[in-house]
């Protein structure tokens, strides 16, 4: 993996040894920002299900100002955590070391809005059409914000959730990329 735009191009990060990690590749990285390029000027991002942090370090070398991952697998956090150090955002970022729901109950205590959300759940648990809910609930969107859920093509997932609504979809092999805004 490695980082594919801005700042920190050609940067590699750390990844996951073994198969309990699906990293978003660098194909569907370099898609989601070839897609959401004119929309990268500062704001807060919100990396779900977080990883090693591929998406969230992208964003942030692209021009975002800040993330939070959201991420509950402690084999995976001091990978996330090196992969910041290696980048140099510690200043930038914070972890929550939290399940994605309780990651979305701690940031909605605090009234937080972010521009771009990011969430890429375990393909085999269908948890996008539940997270998207719980966003919604949680009021965590800014106005003009996106929120970009990466899911299997197996995984339904539906138009509107509140007042989210998906205005676009794309394809990559079994992958498909979900947008949703206010």
């Amino acid at each position: 993996m490695r980082i594919i735009g801005g700042k920190l191009k050609g940067r590699r990060l750390q990844a996951c040894k073994g198969r309990f990690v699906r990293p978003t590749s660098d194909k569907i990285r370099e898609a989601i920002f070839d897609i959401i390029a004119p929309f990268l000027s500062g704001g807060v991002v919100l990396d779900l299900f977080a990883g090693t942090g591929g998406v969230g370090i992208e964003a942030l070398s692209r021009g975002m100002e800040r993330t939070v991952f959201v991420e509950k697998d402690s084999r995976v956090i001091p990978i996330l955590k090196k992969n910041i150090i290696g980048c140099q955002l510690e200043d930038r970022v914070e972890v929550i070391s939290r399940s994605v729901s309780a990651g979305i109950k701690i940031i909605s205590l605090r009234n937080e809005k972010f521009k771009l959300i990011f969430l890429d759940p375990p393909y085999q648990e269908n948890l996008v059409e539940r997270t998207l809910e719980e966003i919604w609930e949680a009021n965590l969107l800014s106005k003009g914000g996106i929120v970009i859920a990466e899911h299997s093509t197996r995984e339904m997932v539906g138009k509107y959730y509140g007042k989210l609504a998906g205005y676009d979809c794309r394809r990559y092999g079994n992958t498909l990329l979900s947008f949703f805004t206010y």
